[in-house]
Formats: C-alpha cells, structure tokens, sequence
C-alpha cells in the first residue's frame, strides 16, 4: 500500500487537455477531486480505523501547463543562487495543522466560516475553490463509507460488527468533532493523508503535541471502559497506516507535560519498532527520571529514537524569532526541527540552503568564485589580517544572501499565483477571512535557511589565520591555488591545515564557527519584513552527503566531493570516541538565534545505554541547559552497518537515525551509507 507524487503526476498528464483549461484556482479543486476518486480504498478484517489507499499506477513524467511556464527574467532570478552551488525552494510539506481544532470542532466549523465569507463575496474564486475542496473530501469520506458498506455485505457476524464500527467512524469524522479516542484517531488519519496529497508534499506531515490534545479522548474513552491493550490496538493500525504511505518523517510530540498517553506511547514506540512515526520528547527540568528513564532505551535508540527537544531553548527561540507569546505557549515541534505554530504557519523548511563555502572563497578571491566566470562581487579585496577576512566574509555573505532571497520571493510570488492550495489554506488561520493562499495569508510564513558547510567554513578561517596571517607559512594567493586545485601538488599545506585546530575538538576553534554563526544570523534575519520570517538553520539531514559531492574543495582540508559536516556537529575528520568536546563546541554556537534548527547526532553504544542511562541523562540535560535545541541519537555498531551494506537483503529491517527523521538503512544511497559509517568508525562505535 502506497501513495506519493505518482498520483499528481498521474493526474496532471491523464487529464492534461481538461485541466489545462482551467485557472489555476479551479485546476487545483479538479485535480484534487481526480485523485482522491482514483485512490484504491482496502478494509482489512482486523482494522481499527479505517484507511488503507494505494495508488498502484506509476508516473514519472511531470507535466506543466502552459500557464504555469515561467517567463526567461523570471527563471534567472530563480536560478541566480545557483551559480554559486546554493539553491532554493518554496518547499510544501512540513505541514503542522491544528489538530486540536479539527478534533474539537470538526470540519464542518471551518465550513461555516467558508459560507459566510461567501455570503458576504459570492463571486470570489478562492473561497470557492475552499468549499469545493471541503466538499471533495467529505465526499471522500463518503467513498470511505461506502467501500465498508459493501464488503458488510459479504462478510460474517463478527466482521460485520467491526466494519459497523468503521462505517460509523468514516460517516462521522473529521467532518464532526470527535468523542472518543478511536474517532480522535480516525480523524488525525484522515486528516494526515489528504495533507500531502493536496500539497503534493509527501513527507514530514507532523502530529503536533499529539499526547496533549488526544489526552482528553483518551481519558473519556478508559473511563467508558476502554482499556489500555485496546488503545493499543487502535494506535499499532495507526502507526502501520502512517507507515504505508511515502511520509516516513512526521513527528509525534509528546511532553513536556507528560500523562498516561505519553507513556503509553513510549510504551507502543518501543514495541512496534517502526520508522514512523518519529517520537518528539520535549524535556525540561520537571521532567521526571521515570520518564527519561523509559526514553533512554536500548529498543529506541537502536532506531534512533526519540529526538530529544529542549522546551526552555525552543521557547527562547521563538521569543527571538518575534513570534507572539499567546503563540508560542502553542508551538509544536516537526521533523526537520522546525518549532511551528499548528494551524498559523507555512512552513518552508528547505527555502533556502546556502552554500556558505561560497563566501569564504570570494572573501579569499577577490569577490570571485572558484566555479564561476560570471559572478563577481565588487568592492573585495586580497585581505591582509583575520579581521578583514572576516569583513570580506560578511559582505560576500550578505551579497549571495541577497540573491537567494530574491529568488525565494519570486519562487514564493509565481507559487502562489501557480500553484494554489485552497484545501490546506482553508485550514490556516486568516486564509478564510483573507480569501487568499497560505503562502502570503499565514500567519507567520517561515523560510529556513539551511546553512551548509558553516562549519567547514569556520575550521577553514581558523586554518587561514594560523598558516597564513600568524605563522605566515603560506600566502593567500597559494591558499586559494591549493583549493582550487583539489590540493594536488599540494598535499604539504593540506597536511598542516588538517593538523590545525577543528570545531569540536575543545581546542579553540568553536570561537570562529560562531563569529561565521552571529555574522549569517544577523544578515539572514534582516531580510525579515510583512509575514516572512527568515531562520537561520544549521540543520542538513544526509544533505551534506550530496552537496559535498558537488562542491569543490575546502580550505579546512576538505577534498572536493567529500561530505560537508553534518548539522551543528564536527566534521568527521574531528569527530571523536568521546563526544563531550562537540557537544560543549555546539552549544556554543548562539543556538536561540539559529532558530530554524540546529540539532547534534551522537551515537552511543549499546552497553552505554543499558548501564550508564543516569550519565546519558546527565549528558543531555546539560546540552539543554547551555542552551541546545535538539539532541539526535543512535545506538548501532559500525560492523553490523557494513555488513548491512554488503548484505541489505539479510537485514531488511534494520532502521537508523538520519536527521529530521528515520529510515530503514537499505533505502539510503551507498554514499550516505558510507558516510553514517565512517561518522559511527570516528565516534568508536
């Protein structure tokens, strides 16, 4: 059972001549209403909820209307960043809708907002495009319903009791509030799946703080009798429903104020050893040992599980981003370490990844990049001391910076005009009433930039200063030919950079990645202006894998091709068996200011974790008090991955901690494999 971007795909070029005569507005509600009529609907006789689709035609093929081709000066703008190996995207997914709302108040709450701006604007196209999509999926719902009735007419007495049971649930929910744990349940399942496929975003459709606002159903539900291995049974469909589709990312909150369900949670977590959902577990220092001593676990952290999130550190991050404070009493953590705000906020957490080497080579090049005859930023010149570096690193930074905004912005614009979302607009709060798309009705419009190679960067500036200005071994101008020529000829000088002092190593080097940090926060965040809100982000996922091999060499030492560091941690070079020295080094780093995420991945062994789990403890909590947001962990031996990449077929279930998410280790590509590898070998596991 699957479903992903085939079924757009699909749509688009089945249906090409229907749609291409339609408005954008109108082409979204149709190819809405197509796809959810050609999903394929199963009922399994021991399901608890109802909700097994598939789509099982393939399409790769990407069709685009005429009115959706982008004019020559449109594109170039688009395109500029990449001229200097930075891209962006106005990236759905990484949705967080306010499930509480849904639960509490039903569909048919947003319905009746709907209708009365309508009353009052009959004529306006979106907020027709709202209710037709509402309609579309209640009639889905109804398609549900009638799949149940007709397999109740072949089935025997006791089936016929339990697809009752469904039918009523698929009648009811979500277009009703909910009122029992299990209609609280079906309605977060439907809801979940018809978020990608109206975004056409299949991945990191996040739960929110799932433990708070299902607790209230939970509790009526065990009071009415039901008992715990009944939620259980209920949450295991669950969990193997968000498991069947392409969204292996999405995020289940639980804490910091921890009750039953959290731990029932925990609990299930364990037991299921699935890759969905990730398990979100916001600490604090009230969080009490029984707690912490159930998620630092041999069984979750072999699944790299849960991640840890600071709750003092994620509120302070959102007071510095200027997010209001009714709001952030309300936030939610998602996969890729966004702290949103269900139901006000588009989310783009991949707007922006800035390649952050790029800066430094034109600081060091007199404005130019390596890779590039075009791009030439004036004004720079061949700097004399670590001061000026730093200074030709900052207007080189804000330069490329620019233009990465400016593509965003009309990514953003011909987005939205292009490729509406009535459905998932609807569900934003002010869309209704501002009769607009989510990209510029939002509340808050949150654009993360991803800072690749920060700190590659800031051990290259370090090695800069030693060898060059302090010891003046080197010049500039050899500096810059030995990078650029991927340190052939050179491999003296690439000796005595690789022996210079790294981030992570407790040697010093943690002062320069976070003078690169303050100065790439402080331009980033002043392109801030109306509902945009710009992150800084140190947070790469595997990205580091893949953008390392398309750039070019390094002056820190690193060889073109070779992986960037991965997220706010140590280069693999400096990693180490004891990871005391990188944790203090990143929590160095002004980590409220990098609010679009800036978690660390550390791997513990498994003895650790069985026996020390007071020290593991101690560990993290001491992360989140020098101010970390995110605490990412693994537990797997090196060997048994190699022999999981020589052997996939023998270890078909064996699942590890990526970034934002978790993956079974056969789907990765054999380069970000060998890097997990290589990290693991470094850290002595």
């Amino acid at each position: 059972m699957f479903c992903d971007s085939a079924v757009e795909r699909y749509v688009r070029k089945e249906y090409y001549d229907h749609l291409k005569s339609l408005s954008t507005t109108a082409r979204f509600s149709e190819k809405f209403r197509l796809e959810t009529e050609l999903l394929n609907i199963d009922i399994k006789d021991n399901d608890e909820i109802a909700g097994w689709f598939c789509f099982d035609k393939e399409c790769d093929e990407y069709t685009v209307f005429p009115d959706e081709q982008l004019s020559a000066e449109t594109q170039k703008i688009i395109e500029a960043p990449s001229e200097f190996g930075s891209r962006t995207n106005v990236d759905r997914g990484h949705t967080l809708i306010d499930y509480e709302c849904v639960l509490n108040n039903g569909l048919e709450y947003y319905e009746r907002q709907i209708n009365a701006e309508l009353e009052k604007n009959p004529e306006n196209e979106y907020l027709k495009a709202m209710k037709d999509t509402l309609t579309i999926a209640l009639k889905f719902f109804e398609h549900i319903a009638d799949a149940i009735n007709e397999k109740l007419e072949n089935c025997d007495t006791h089936n016929a009791i339990q697809l009752e049971k469904l039918k009523k649930l698929a009648e009811k929910v979500p277009y009703r509030p909910a009122e029992d744990f299990r209609e609280a349940v079906q309605s977060v399942w439907f809801m979940h799946f018809l978020l990608p496929l109206a975004e056409n975003a299949w991945y990191s459709i996040s739960l929110g703080r799932f433990d708070l606002y299902m607790y209230p159903f939970y509790k009526k539900s065990i009071d009415n009798g039901m008992t715990r291995n009944d939620v259980k049974k209920i949450l295991r469909n669950f969990y193997e429903l968000l498991n069947s589709y392409a969204d292996g990312a999405c995020l289940l909150n639980i804490g910091p104020e921890y009750n039953e369900l959290s731990e029932l949670i925990i609990e299930c977590q364990k037991e299921f050893k699935m890759p969905a959902p990730i398990l979100g577990a916001r600490v604090d220092r009230n969080t009490y040992d029984k707690i912490w001593e159930s998620l630092i676990d041999i069984d979750l952290f072999s699944m790299g599980q849960p991640t840890f999130y600071g709750e003092k550190a994620c509120m302070n991050a959102l007071t510095e981003k200027g997010i209001d404070v009714d709001d952030i009493m309300r936030y939610a953590n998602n996969s890729c370490m966004g702290i949103g705000i269900p139901g006000k906020e588009f989310n783009s957490m991949w707007g922006c990844v800035f390649m952050v080497s790029s800066a430094l080579e034109a600081a060091m090049n007199c404005g130019k990049i390596f890779e590039s005859d075009k791009l030439h930023i004036p004004d720079i010149t061949i700097p004399q001391n670590i001061e000026k570096l730093f200074e030709n690193f900052e207007k080189c930074a804000e330069y490329l910076l620019k233009v990465c905004v400016n593509s965003y912005e009309m990514r953003a614009k011909t987005s939205e005009t292009l490729l509406p979302d009535p459905f998932l607009s609807l569900l934003t709060c002010d869309c209704i009433k501002r009769h607009c798309d989510r990209i510029s009705g939002a509340r808050y419009h949150n654009v993360t930039f991803e800072c690749m190679g920060m700190i590659n960067v800031s051990d290259g500036l370090f090695a800069i200063n030693r060898l060059v200005f302090e010891e003046k071994k080197y010049t500039i101008e050899k500096m810059n030919t030995a990078v650029r020529s991927n340190f052939t000829g050179y491999e003296s000088l690439r000796r005595e950079i690789m022996k210079c002092p790294k981030f992570g190593e407790g040697n010093g080097a943690e002062s320069y990645a976070v003078k690169v940090a303050e100065i790439l926060q402080k331009l980033i965040r002043g392109f801030d202006h109306d509902n945009l809100y710009y992150s800084p982000s140190l947070h790469t996922l595997d990205s580091n894998v893949g953008y390392g091999a398309c750039h070019g060499a390094g002056y820190d030492g690193r060889l073109a091709g070779e992986p960037f560091a991965k997220n706010a941690g140590a280069s693999n070079v400096a990693r180490k068996s004891v990871p005391t020295s990188m944790v203090l080094a990143s929590s160095e780093l002004p980590q409220s200011k990098f609010f679009g995420g800036q978690p660390i991945d550390v791997s513990f062994s498994h003895d650790m974790v069985e026996t020390h789990k007071k020290a593991i403890q101690s560990f993290i909590k001491i992360y989140f008090e020098r101010g970390g947001l995110q605490f990412q962990v693994n537990s797997i031996s090196a060997a048994i991955l190699r022999e999981a990449m020589n052997n996939p077929e023998s270890f078909p279930n064996l699942v590890v901690r990526i970034g934002g998410y978790s993956e079974y280790f056969s789907r990765l590509s054999k380069k970000s494999q060998a890097e997990f590898v290589e990290r693991l070998e470094k850290e002595g596991l």
